[in-house]
Formats: structure tokens, C-alpha cells, sequence
């Protein structure tokens, strides 16, 4: 067994405002769920992109507009969205507070830009 203590997490700065830190990651130990924390400040945006497997989105703090495939929903802390492989979405805080949520998916899930490129996000591995 694992554990790891959220005060030893170090957040990976990214575009747009936002954080990463791998919680259950390969590089942790995880073999089958990655469990990623995102935080992004007032304002900020995840652009849009998409993976190759299904993504579990858990709000923790803050409001957020998800925007799945051009319909925006706005998510409150406690909420969850569940995005399908292939569908483009993107992320803005749109409250006055930051934002904090989990990525929860499949190990080895794929990340890919707008344009179709695949992007490496060091807080992934």
C-alpha cells in the first residue's frame, strides 16, 4: 500500500492559470486509476482538448463552466462530470474564488491538444 499525504504534493504550474499535482499516478505506484488534483485562480482557462479514454472530473472548491463539446454546464463544489474519450472540452473558473477538483481516469490515458498533438503533462506521470 501506498499513501500519500496532500502536503507532500507540489503543484506543477501549466498554461492558463492552472496547477497539477499526480496524487495516484504510475509514479506513485498506481497500475490501474490515476487520480490527478487541478486547481486553476479566477479567471483561468484549461483549454480545449480531449483523451483517448473517459475522464472523471470531481469539483472540491470553487465554480467552474465545463464546456463539453460547445454546451457549457457550470459545476459547484460536489459535482461530478464524467467526459467520453474523443469529446473536446475545456475548463474556466468563472467564480471569484480558485478553483479544485480531481481527474480521476484509466492509467496510460492519452491527453491531446485542440489540434490534434498529443501533450505530455509532467503532473501525469
Amino acid at each position: 500500500m501506498t499513501v500519500v499525504h496532500g502536503d507532500q504534493l507540489h503543484d506543477i504550474e501549466t498554461p492558463g492559470g492552472n496547477a497539477g499535482a499526480g496524487m495516484a499516478t504510475p509514479s506513485r505506484g498506481a497500475t490501474e486509476v490515476s487520480v490527478i488534483r487541478q486547481r486553476q485562480g479566477p479567471g483561468g482557462i484549461n483549454p480545449p482538448h480531449t483523451h483517448d479514454r473517459e475522464e472523471v472530473m470531481v469539483l472540491l472548491a470553487g465554480t467552474v463552466t465545463l464546456t463539453v463539446e460547445e454546451e457549457p454546464v457550470a459545476l459547484r463544489p460536489g459535482d461530478a462530470a464524467i467526459v467520453p474519450p474523443g469529446t473536446s472540452h475545456k475548463v474556466e473558473t468563472t467564480g471569484s474564488e480558485p478553483a479544485q477538483w480531481l481527474i480521476v481516469a484509466p492509467v496510460g490515458v492519452r491527453y491531446f491538444h485542440a489540434g490534434g498533438e498529443e501533450g505530455f503533462p509532467p503532473w501525469s506521470r
